[in-house]
């Protein structure tokens, strides 16, 4: 059916759901059309701003009856910025949708009716301990902010309610930097500028920062390490050099200019962090999912990591089990890893580099199979044909799939189903990593018959 509705038109209409992202669905006709910031029960009047062949898409220009869960945002720039989908809608709602999001593609795209858990819910503001904040040029002028939704383009900001107040005071000391020492942002378009993004990370009471520069000089540099160091007792500064005309943020190079590096303390496991390191970005929820992996796992079994990272979980779970082991593919992780089980004294811990598809067969030939059980936690396009292939092959005993893309865990569970009729699932239960967006964790427990 091709789309009646025209650009520009102006509609009444009554918000029927949420989307995957979101957003309100309403329908005009019989058609689709997304409205981003309206939830379920509303009324009201929208002008269309984009049209495809079966949808549409409209902004809200009046709210002519609200929602009861409607809640005023606490942020000043949410609709402009794209870091949050929403703020605009009761928490406890939010838990709800997505506690349906994951049951609805596990039904839809996993053809898996199952009952789950409510998701697990977090502190709702100021849970993250990660953010990169990018740093543009415009017209001559030096913009920190953050990028709108499905764009290159940044709104200004001065500080950001789903992080710390650690923020809001490393922005206004690079804004005072910036001034003073006449730093050009980053334009993409013509690879130009020196200071591409700002990247701050707080683990306890230490603070990271990056600066992600073009060169591998920074001006002035005693004058920043000065003003940080009136703001924070613990921190280290990095630079890291990124000269490529790409939209990935961090480069290969990183260079140590304050401080030293940083370690945490993980459920008991000592942690080095470098600049580098990918953790998840919620501490709350991250040690509410390693509590219930460790419970799920059972005593004296081998467990096989499987997209293991920096080790964190191997470690975790080397406690518990007879042997851990980490497959990860890249070198720099394993090395993390590596350190992990080194500076804790894990001697029941092996950590392989390489493509799991590859290396897990070549593994589980030498261990008894009847013994182990498997860990899966896979990138947001989840796992390959092939790491599933080869996980069946290993027949473990239990799987524990940590995913942070519901869709593509849907997916993936409706291929091991169809690959075999040996399993069963146990427990769903999804934890809001990220609340105040459309993003879920989720955790599924699988076991043999």
């Amino acid at each position: 059916m091709e789309n009646s509705l025209k650009k520009n038109e102006e509609y009444e209409v009554e918000i029927l759901d949420l989307g995957i992202n979101g957003e309100g669905i309403a329908k005009i006709n019989g058609q689709v059309v997304f409205v981003p910031f309206a939830l379920p029960g509303e009324i009201v009047k929208i002008l269309i701003i984009n049209t495809k062949s079966k949808i549409a898409v409209g902004k809200v220009i009046e709210i002519i009856k609200p929602s009861e869960d409607r809640v005023n945002p606490v942020c000043p720039y949410f609709k402009k910025c794209g870091g949050c989908a929403l703020q605009h809608l009761d928490y406890n709602k939010q838990l709800e949708f997505k506690t349906n999001l994951v049951k609805n593609n596990l039904k839809n795209i996993g053809k898996i009716e199952k009952d789950i858990n409510m998701c697990v819910s977090s502190q709702a503001y100021q849970y993250r301990n990660k953010c990169s904040i990018p740093v543009v040029d415009i017209n001559g002028e030096t913009i920190i902010g953050m990028f709108r939704e499905n764009s290159h383009k940044v709104v200004p900001i001065e500080k950001c309610a789903i992080c710390g107040d650690y923020i809001e005071k490393i922005i206004k000391i690079m804004q005072n930097y910036i001034k003073l020492n006449n730093i050009q942002g980053y334009n993409e378009e013509k690879n130009i500028g020196l200071l591409r993004h700002i990247v701050c990370r707080k683990l306890n009471n230490q603070i990271i920062i990056t600066l992600v520069l073009t060169k591998n000089f920074l001006p002035n540099s005693d004058y920043l390490i000065n003003r940080f160091k009136s703001e924070f007792k613990n921190f280290s500064l990095w630079i890291n050099i990124n000269k490529k005309p790409t939209n990935v943020i961090l480069g290969d190079e990183f260079k140590l200019v304050y401080g030293e590096n940083a370690q945490t303390d993980i459920m008991g496991l000592k942690v080095s962090v470098s600049p580098a390191s990918f953790m998840q970005v919620n501490d709350e929820i991250r040690d509410k999912i390693y509590n219930r992996a460790t419970e799920a796992i059972s005593s004296e079994k081998i467990v096989i990591d499987v997209y293991s990272g920096a080790g964190v979980m191997t470690g975790i779970t080397s406690k518990k089990s007879k042997h851990s082991y980490g497959l990860e593919i890249v070198k720099e992780a394993v090395k993390d890893a590596d350190n992990l089980a080194k500076i804790n004294g894990i001697k029941n811990m092996t950590n392989i580099c390489g493509d799991a598809s590859i290396t897990l067969p070549k593994l589980v030939e030498k261990l008894d199979k009847s013994c182990v059980e498997i860990i899966l936690d896979p990138p947001r396009k989840g796992c390959s044909k092939e790491v599933l292939d080869a996980v069946l092959k290993v027949a473990p005993s239990k799987i524990i799939y940590i995913s942070c893309n519901s869709a593509t865990l849907a997916r993936d569970l409706k291929i091991l189903f169809e690959q075999s009729n040996d399993y069963e699932i146990e427990e769903v239960s999804p934890f809001d990593m990220f609340p105040q967006t459309a993003h879920v964790e989720t955790m599924v427990i699988i076991k043999r018959k």
